[in-house]
Order: C-alpha cells, then sequence, then structure tokens
C-alpha cells in the first residue's frame, strides 16, 4: 500500500468511530449497571409492589372466569351439540395464548385476550339460548303441520312452501345455526297460519256462493260450490249439509220452478204459501224447511227502508253512532249508492267528533298524570287521523312521561333492592337517576318511599371503622380498597357497602368471603386467616 492512502484509510477508520459512539453509549445505557436504580413496582429482592399485586390478582380473575366458561358453559353446550368444534377450539387457543402472555409478563395483551374470550363466549351462549327456542318450535310446527293435513291436497304448493322452510329449519337446527332455525320454523308456521286463513275464506266464499245459488234454485252451481267445499275439508258439516239440500230439492223441481217464478214476480208471499203446501206434501224434505227460511229472510229486507229512515232520525237527533249502525244495517240488505255516500259522510263527522273527544280527554288525562290513560287516548286519535298535529304532540309527550315514569319506578325499586342487600353506592346512584326522570305528580305513596330511600341513603354516606384481623402470616387483600399485605391487625374507614376480602398463603387453601359494612351497626371487625392446608 502506498503512502499516499493510509491517511485516508486512517480517517475512514476514525469517522467509522465516530458514528457507532453514540449507538454503543445507547447500548451500554440500556443494559444498565448493578448500581441503577430499581424500575417503580419493584423492591429490591424482585417481589412487586402491592399495585402489581393487585393488578395481577385481577387478570387471574379475569382467567379464571374465561376458564370458568370453557370448562362449564362452553363444555356443556359443546357437549350438547349447540356449538361447532371449530368455535370452541378457536377459544381455547386463544385462552392458551392469553395464559401465555400472563406467564411471560404481558398483562396487557393477556387482559385483552382474556377479555376477548370471555366476550366471544358469552356471545355464544345468548345466542345459544336460542337453541331451546327453535327445538320448542320444531314440536309445535310439527303439530300444526299434522293438524292441517287435510289442506295438502288443494294448497299443495303452499303446504309444501312450509314443509320446505321446516325442513329447511331442521337443517339449520342440526348445524346449530339456532336464531336462523328460530326463524325459518316461524315463517313456516306463518305460512301454515296463512294457508289456513286463505282456506277458511276460500270455504266461506264457496258456501256462500253455493247458499246465494240454492235460493235462487241454481242446482247444478249450488252443487259444484259444496263439492268444492267438500274436496278442501271433507268434514265441514255446512257443505254436506247442503249436497242433502240439492239432493233434496232435485226430486221437487217442478214444484219449486213454479215457487221460483212467483219469486221472480216479486210474489214473496205467495211463494212462501206455495212453500208450506209442498212441506206438507213433503214433511221431512231439509230444503223445504230451509228454503222457507231462507224465504222469510229476503221478505225481510223490505225493512231496508225502515233502517234507512231510523237513520236520518237518529241523525238529526245528534246520535251519529246510532245513525251509522242503521245505515250500515240497511247497506248489509241491499246496496245503495246514495246511502254508502251518506254513510262515508256521517262516518267523517263521527271522526271529527270522536277526534275531539279524544283530545281533551287526552290533554285531561295528562294534566291529571294518567300518562298512560293519556298515551292510549292519543294513540287512538293518531290512528283516527295521522294527520292531527295536536294528536302526534300529544302521542309523543304522553309517551315521553309515560316512559320517564316507568323508568322512575323501576329505579326507585332497584334502589331499595340494593339498599336491602347492603349496597348503598349502587343504590344511590340508581336513585339520582330515577330523580333525573321523577314524574311531576307523585302519589302520596310514591314520595313516602322516596323520602326513606333519601334518609337511608344519607344515613349511609359516612365512613365507618372496620378492623381487619389476620394471622401475620396470611396475605390480605380487598379490591380497591386494601393491596395484599400480612399483619395481624389493621384499622381501615369504609364506606358502607358490600366487599370482598381474599387472604393467600403458600401452602394453603385461598379463603375469601364478603362483608357487609352498615353504618347503622358502627365499627365491625373482620377475621380472615389461612389455616387450611393444601
Amino acid at each position: 500500500m502506498s503512502r499516499s492512502k493510509k491517511p485516508v484509510i486512517v480517517v475512514a477508520i476514525f469517522l467509522a468511530a465516530l458514528m457507532l459512539l453514540p449507538l454503543l453509549i445507547w447500548m451500554f445505557m440500556k443494559i444498565g449497571s448493578p448500581g441503577d436504580p430499581i424500575p417503580s413496582g419493584q423492591t429490591g429482592a424482585g417481589t412487586p409492589t402491592p399495585e402489581r399485586q393487585v393488578a395481577d390478582y385481577d387478570l387471574s380473575q379475569l382467567a379464571d372466569k374465561a376458564a370458568r366458561l370453557l370448562d362449564e358453559d362452553i363444555a356443556e353446550a359443546l357437549k350438547k351439540g349447540d356449538l361447532t368444534l371449530e368455535f370452541v377450539a378457536g377459544l381455547k387457543k386463544e385462552a392458551d395464548k392469553a395464559n401465555s402472555d400472563m406467564r411471560s409478563g404481558k398483562l396487557r395483551r393477556a387482559k385483552e385476550r382474556f377479555l376477548s374470550v370471555v366476550t366471544a363466549a358469552e356471545n355464544e351462549l345468548a345466542a345459544v339460548a336460542a337453541a331451546d327456542k327453535a327445538r320448542a318450535l320444531k314440536d309445535s310446527t310439527y303439530a300444526e303441520l299434522q293438524r292441517l293435513e287435510y289442506l295438502r291436497a288443494s294448497f299443495e304448493n303452499t303446504y309444501r312452501e312450509a314443509v320446505e322452510s321446516y325442513n329447511k329449519a331442521l337443517r339449520s337446527l342440526e348445524s346449530g345455526a339456532f336464531v336462523q332455525a328460530v326463524d325459518e320454523f316461524e315463517l313456516a308456521g306463518a305460512i301454515l297460519g296463512d294457508l289456513e286463513a286463505r282456506s277458511i275464506q276460500q270455504i266461506a266464499s264457496l258456501l256462500e256462493a253455493a247458499q246465494e245459488a240454492l235460493e235462487q234454485y241454481d242446482l247444478a252451481p249450488a252443487r259444484e260450490a259444496f263439492q268444492a267445499v267438500l274436496e278442501i275439508d271433507s268434514d265441514n258439516r255446512d257443505a254436506t249439509n247442503g249436497q242433502t239440500m240439492v239432493a233434496a230439492l232435485e226430486g221437487i223441481a217442478e214444484e219449486i220452478k213454479a215457487i221460483r217464478a212467483l219469486e221472480t214476480e216479486g210474489k214473496l208471499e205467495e211463494a212462501l204459501s206455495a212453500l208450506d203446501r209442498l212441506a206438507a206434501d213433503h214433511p221431512n224434505n231439509p230444503f223445504i224447511k230451509n228454503q222457507r227460511s231462507s224465504l222469510e229472510k229476503r221478505i225481510l229486507q223490505r225493512n231496508f227502508n225502515k233502517l234507512i229512515e231510523s237513520s236520518v232520525a237518529a241523525e238529526k237527533a245528534g246520535d251519529l253512532g246510532a245513525a251509522i249502525a242503521d245505515l250500515e244495517a240497511a247497506l248489509k240488505l241491499k246496496t245503495d249508492t246514495a246511502q254508502e255516500e251518506r254513510l262515508a259522510e256521517l262516518q267523517k263527522k263521527y271522526k271529527a267528533a270522536r277526534l275531539e273527544t279524544l283530545l281533551a280527554d287526552g290533554f285531561q288525562a295528562l294534566k291529571d298524570g294518567r300518562y298512560e290513560a293519556a298515551r292510549n287516548l292519543y294513540k287512538e286519535a293518531v290512528a283516527l287521523d295521522p294527520n292531527s298535529k295536536e294528536a302526534r304532540t300529544g302521542l309523543e309527550k304522553a309517551s315521553s312521561l309515560y316512559l320517564a315514569n316507568i323508568r322512575y319506578s323501576q329505579n326507585v325499586a332497584s334502589a331499595e333492592r340494593y339498599i336491602k342487600e347492603g349496597r348503598y353506592p349502587l343504590a344511590a346512584k340508581l336513585f339520582n337517576q330515577a330523580m333525573t326522570s321523577r314524574p311531576a305528580k307523585l302519589a302520596a305513596a310514591q314520595l313516602k318511599k322516596e323520602e326513606s330511600i333519601r334518609k337511608t341513603l344519607e344515613a349511609q354516606s359516612e365512613e365507618v371503622p372496620v378492623t381487619v384481623e389476620s394471622d401475620g402470616r396470611t396475605y390480605v387483600s380487598i379490591i380497591g380498597v386494601l393491596p395484599p399485605d400480612r399483619f395481624k391487625e389493621t384499622d381501615l374507614k369504609l364506606f358502607p357497602d358490600v366487599y370482598k376480602i381474599r387472604g393467600t398463603r403458600k401452602g394453603y387453601k385461598d379463603v375469601e368471603k364478603e362483608f357487609k359494612v352498615d353504618a347503622s351497626k358502627g365499627s365491625q371487625t373482620v377475621t380472615i386467616e389461612c389455616s387450611e392446608k393444601i
């Protein structure tokens, strides 16, 4: 190497050393020395501080909860076939990772994983609750399918759709999709309900058509309609009786034609007399007996005009309800366009009058503090006239006040319950929430109850001296109050509530119990020690 190159190399080495020097210094600072101060949260012997131990205890509780869910509830659901093995395996894998993180000191990550396991497990168990409903629907839907089996031939497509929905629900139930199974079972039930409703309507229409044809002595359409009903429901009594009437009529065809001619001429009374003479010759003929009743009903149609007159009189007297009733009765006997228009006008007037009454009664109910009654009145008013701003506003206000009243009552009841349990902070929280939704008007009993709760909470608002006794060898802790420590006696001041105290000692079974602090009982002593060897 030439002499001219040596200085250049030396300079390069020197510059490289300068570049590496900060990195080396940083590395030595990270490594530290034996005399470095101990990080906060640790003692010189490496023992965690009380704050670190409290955090570890909470994490252990979370880990225990995850383990219990996996070993008990989740395992039971898996055994029943309500959960998939893949899902359970995923939960266990996540729990194993959380345990690994906890052992390696990655407490934050462990907590996140355990929370994930607990949340997923609880959500899935909630979904499993749908399994019971699905199984119940399975039996009830099957029973409905059997009950409506007689409609299968007449409504083949609809019945098949219900069966397919039922079978699909069975597959969902078998695969563990319980919510979906519930929906599909309910769909099958709805289809069957619609099927039955349509069959009822169709049978009713056919029977009506058959009866009309029978009254007109038109036997062929009557026979056809009755037969159609029997094809849908072979046990239908009306259709069976109708067929009997048709058969009976065929034996007296000529006489019936003459009676029909009289009816066509409007000579209903003469037709009835002829029918009576025919009945004397055929005393057991069911058609004659039935037709006589029908003729009497046709004669009664003449009351149409009387009903119209009665309706007009009621309207003049201001009794719109009676006027509408008479007019509707008349229109059931005979269709009349002019009277139908009049009926629409009467209903419009009645609607306005009824709406005015509902609004007045609803407003008075609001003033009286009867929020449920007010809500129902305004609800009817909105149904009567959706465009009524007063009705909509009243319904909104009444519903809001009714809801607030419910919340107030529920929160007061919960506060009372927590007071009985000795959980005064929770009781105070719920009582304060109740006050935010307190109705303007309260019954005397409610006011008395409210005052009683307030006095109790005020009496339980002061700290109470509590002495904790142990054996000096047990680590004693109270969540959120006392970090783990060994002592024979320590004095605390605690607000009235329910506390959980825990004792741990190496080689001995852990001890955990609850104790209540009550200001009305004064100071108290709690003893805890681990004395049972493992």
